[in-house]
């Protein structure tokens, strides 16, 4: 079984190339997403414990749920704080995804493949037979945070100040998909990868 890794920026359409892959090779191909896993995390019990310990009351809503925007706002504005979640959320989404590439190896997928957006931030720990950048321009990816997620452009910027720049990634990567506005050709970059994994 193959181990093939996206990543990439902010907003660069990492989600939306894999369901394109998906979809091309069906039974073939399993996925997990990373952004995914920690949704699943910010409902548990044991991790909210964490996370009010941490950062106290002011992330959770007044139903006692915890709202991302006002995380968001606290841990980009705050290094510490940022280094703090990631430390109470990186290394369960890492053990998750090694059983989902241990779960895909047993089901006979012929490719695992991985979004993992903070790849190189994290220091390339994640086993990788491929690195796939899905890359966009800087005003493109502020263009669509502002638009499409609702950040405020200071937000949006501390975000993309946060993680490697796009141009480093792209240095380090095997396979760059860029996406800077047209779909369609975003779309036929992932039906060419995916033609190299071989027919079931």
């Amino acid at each position: 079984m193959k181990s093939w890794i996206v990543t990439g920026g902010a907003a660069c359409g990492k989600s939306v190339f894999i369901q394109a892959l998906e979809s091309q090779r069906g039974s073939s191909l399993c996925s997990f997403s990373c952004d995914r896993e920690v949704g699943k995390l910010m409902a548990d019990r044991q991790i909210q414990a964490l996370l009010l310990q941490a950062f106290g009351t002011q992330i959770f809503d007044s139903d006692g749920v915890i709202c991302k925007k006002l995380l968001r706002e606290l841990i980009f504005k705050d290094v510490d704080k940022r280094r703090e979640l990631e430390a109470i959320l990186h290394p369960p989404v890492m053990q998750s995804l090694e059983r989902s590439r241990l779960e895909a190896k047993a089901q006979g997928a012929e490719v695992f493949l991985a979004e993992v957006p903070l790849y190189y931030e994290i220091g390339c720990t994640v086993e990788a037979d491929l690195i796939i950048v899905v890359a966009a321009s800087q005003a493109m990816q502020i263009r669509r945070l502002m638009e499409i997620r609702g950040l405020d452009q200071d937000i949006a910027h501390g975000l993309l100040g946060s993680q490697w720049t796009i141009e480093a990634k792209i240095e380090k990567a095997d396979v760059v998909i860029w996406n800077d506005g047209d779909l369609r050709a975003f779309l036929d970059q992932a039906l060419t990868l995916g033609k190299q994994i071989r027919p079931a």
